[in-house]
């Protein structure tokens, strides 16, 4: 035996158990690995939740809880890669109050960050970020799903779901590689590029369950195409408003109200701003609100017209001779009737001799 291993042997205490204890434990405490660590910065969070989306949904029939969760991860991977898009702009833009904004909150996550709806519009005024008014639309509706079902609970039909998931998978994907890969460090770039790579064939297979649907419905939708629009719900073009209004897609069933409310909604967003929509009386069934535009059908998806959901009386679209302004072209009017000020055509009442 050596000196050292002498030493050691005598200041051992073999005899005395609580040493011992004391001195295993020790040791395990060292060699024990201790809780695992979570780490998961901003992009590498996002990315994850998506391939969580492609997993829930990658079932043949998703039940109602991976549905849940779908709707859930992808609301959280929106706002999470969004978000991190903007912090890429600049830390404090993520601080609903970029003006009180400061490292140390930032470093601890002691803060307020913006919504969904400030980040977006961040990104397009600060970052020069593009949305489509599709995209646009797609996340607000995630936005609005997840806000039901966090805090009221969400009825809604599943093929609907699914469908609207895809439109926000696509245009993340895309987001992803063509914007935010470009503020990502190359290594990590490539680390999570393997996680993407799932999410593109997830999504492919997505891509072809509503593909192969489409087609199964080509004769049906070709039938009707003149009063074939496209869904609230799922986005395709599958609704048809002919003796009611269901969805060939989803199955969904409109009331002709909502569906007209849904649709004005939509052009007052996505088509030409507010100058641009119409909404008033019907002047066939003269139902109320009910006579809108513009309207987009299968037939002639580039042809804008104003239609009536409930008794579906349509109108070819004209522009206002002075303004410029379209409006239902019956009967032979060349003015919109809503010119400020009126035509110079029309005489005005003069006062005095």
């Amino acid at each position: 035996m050596t000196d050292t291993e002498h030493l050691a042997s005598d200041t051992t205490h073999p005899a005395d158990p609580g040493v011992d204890a004391a001195a295993t434990e020790a040791t395990d405490r060292t060699q024990r690995p201790g809780p695992p660590q979570v780490d998961f910065p901003p992009v590498r969070n996002g990315i994850d939740y998506l391939t969580s989306v492609i997993e829930l949904l990658d079932a043949t029939q998703p039940s109602a809880r991976d549905l849940k969760y779908a709707v859930l991860h992808l609301q959280a991977a929106t706002e999470v890669l969004l978000k991190a898009r903007l912090q890429a702009e600049h830390w404090s833009l993520i601080f609903t109050e970029p003006l009180n904004a400061t490292r140390e909150k930032f470093t601890s996550g002691d803060f307020v960050s913006c919504t969904v709806e400030e980040t977006i519009d961040r990104l397009q005024q600060l970052a020069d970020v593009r949305f489509e008014p599709k995209h646009l639309r797609a996340i607000k509706n995630l936005t609005q799903d997840r806000n039901k079902l966090q805090h009221y609970g969400l009825t809604h039909n599943a093929l609907a779901i699914e469908g609207r998931a895809a439109e926000v998978l696509h245009f993340l994907l895309d987001f992803v590689h063509l914007d935010l890969s470009r503020h990502i460090d190359r290594e990590e770039w490539e680390r999570m590029d393997i996680k993407l790579s799932m999410v593109r064939r997830g999504l492919g297979r997505m891509g072809k369950f509503v593909t192969t649907r489409m087609n199964d419905l080509r004769d049906e939708i070709a039938e009707v195409a003149d009063h074939i629009v496209q869904c609230p719900d799922c986005d395709q073009w599958a609704a048809i408003v002919l003796h009611g209004s269901r969805c060939a897609f989803c199955h969904q069933v409109h009331d002709p109200a909502a569906f007209a409310a849904s649709w004005y909604q939509r052009a007052r967003e996505e088509i030409q701003g507010k100058d641009w929509t119409y909404q008033n009386d019907c002047p066939d069934c003269w139902a109320e609100r009910a006579f809108i535009g513009p309207v987009f059908f299968e037939s002639a998806r580039d042809q804008p017209r104003f239609a009536c959901f409930h008794c579906q009386f349509t109108a070819a679209t004209a522009l206002c001779t002075r303004c410029a302004r379209p409006f239902p072209a019956i009967g032979s009017r060349s003015e919109c009737g809503t010119c400020m000020p009126p035509s110079p055509a029309v005489p005005t009442p003069r006062s005095g001799p």
